[in-house]
């Protein structure tokens, strides 16, 4: 039986260093809404990094060139969350992929997260701002120690560097509009992510002296904004606060 045992580890050794030798390539899960805007441009970012580090002869590791080989899995985030799951499940098991990018909707980048660590898969995030993602690490190291924040800043940064922008802005209307409380109207999607943006600029834009007129939060998957428009535009404000990112975000700029 001990034989047989020793026969057995063995040849799963020998099995497992044939297989570390076949691999030329380095496999990476670009993940992401791809039939959105978010998931394209993951996509063709990813595909100018895999051309330039090829081109250049690949990554060394432990002295072995290896080439890297993107996986594209499309998550429709943007409209399921389980869908997203099932996506990082299927590049993990059936593509075999070693890391994992991406990531855009925070609701399912912290499910997606789940999977990564449960196969113990390092995934940099590129998307989601939501706080918990990097919370679960400081809290959690053992378990969340894959996960790694790429970009973009964490939501609470990022209301910082739009009430800076928004001071500038404000001040620029003071002159040219001769007023002394500019009025702002806030346009936010209906998503984790915004949650404590929101909340801070009801709080904050009135200290800043200035007019909250009114806070509009449309479906993060609307795809039709017009009644948010004609009720921000019957406000009066000088000052549209945006916080969106998927289709309603497409649909203002366009309406605009």
């Amino acid at each position: 039986m001990k034989l047989k045992m020793l026969v057995g580890v063995v040849m799963l050794a020998l099995g497992l260093a044939m297989a570390a030798e076949a691999q030329q390539a380095i496999k990476i899960a670009i993940l992401g809404p791809m039939s959105f805007v978010q998931g394209e441009n993951h996509w063709a970012g990813a595909e100018m990094a895999r051309d330039e580090i090829n081109k250049a002869g690949g990554i060394n590791v432990g002295g072995k060139r290896m080439q890297v080989e993107l996986v594209r899995g499309d998550t429709n985030e943007i409209q399921s969350v389980p869908d997203a799951t099932n996506a990082i499940e299927r590049v993990i098991t059936r593509d075999k992929v070693d890391f994992l990018i991406g990531g855009f909707r925070s609701e399912a980048v912290l499910a997606m997260q789940e999977v990564a660590m449960d196969y113990k898969k390092i995934f940099l995030g590129a998307g989601a701002a939501h706080s918990k993602l990097g919370l679960n690490v400081e809290q959690n190291y053992d378990r969340y120690k894959y996960w790694f924040r790429a970009t973009p800043v964490k939501d609470t940064d990022l209301v910082r560097s739009l009430f800076a922008v928004l001071g500038s802005i404000g001040q620029q209307i003071r002159t040219d509009l001769k007023t002394e409380a500019p009025k702002v109207a806030i346009l936010a999607e209906k998503a984790v992510w915004t949650e404590a943006l929101v909340g801070a600029a009801q709080k904050n834009l009135p200290a800043m002296k200035m007019e909250v007129v009114g806070t509009w939060q449309p479906s993060a998957v609307a795809t039709d904004v017009t009644a948010e428009l004609s009720a921000i535009e019957r406000s009066g404000a000088d000052i549209v606060f945006t916080m969106l990112s998927g289709w309603s975000g497409a649909r203002w700029g366009s309406a605009r």
